[in-house]
């Protein structure tokens, strides 16, 4: 018995490419503040970013 899908194909890849910005943010984001040798509290800025993508991913992979 398959699970009942929420959202469409359009949806889907909303959500799959928001998860994909968001983490791809989180990367670059970080990458910036590593370089620029910024204090470490400041990584905890990319948090949100990469919980957003991490969202954006699952959801679309549960298609809810």
């Amino acid at each position: 018995m398959s699970e009942p899908v929420n959202i469409g194909p359009r949806g889907i890849r909303r959500r799959r490419a928001l998860g994909l910005v968001g983490l791809g943010g989180g990367v670059l984001v970080a990458a910036v503040l590593t370089v620029r040798e910024s204090p470490l509290a400041w990584l905890a800025a990319t948090a949100p970013l990469f919980w957003l993508g991490n969202l954006g991913i699952l959801q679309a992979r549960a298609k809810t």
